[in-house]
């Protein structure tokens, strides 16, 4: 599902679906609830696992997608005399 897709659902911005995604904000309960009924959940299941067979054998919160390193790049601006 799209952000645009539940932020639509939830009544939300994307902005703000995209935060709570990234960690860069919490979401509270009324929040969570409309999250879950928008997966069509209950709101236990956002945060229960056990049940979630797929999600276990894949290796549950141990798994994370690549991520590609940041090059460092320095530039001299000093001026040569």
């Amino acid at each position: 599902m799209s952000q645009q897709r539940l932020a639509d659902l939830c009544e939300l911005s994307v902005d703000q679906i995209a935060d709570i995604e990234r960690g860069k904000s919490f979401a509270g309960e009324t929040t969570i609830a409309m999250i879950a009924s928008a997966f069509g959940l209950s709101h236990s299941a956002l945060f229960d696992y056990s049940e979630n067979e797929q999600f276990l054998k894949s290796g549950g919160m141990k798994w994370r997608a690549a991520r590609n390193a940041n090059t460092l790049r320095v530039r001299n601006v000093m001026k040569r005399r």
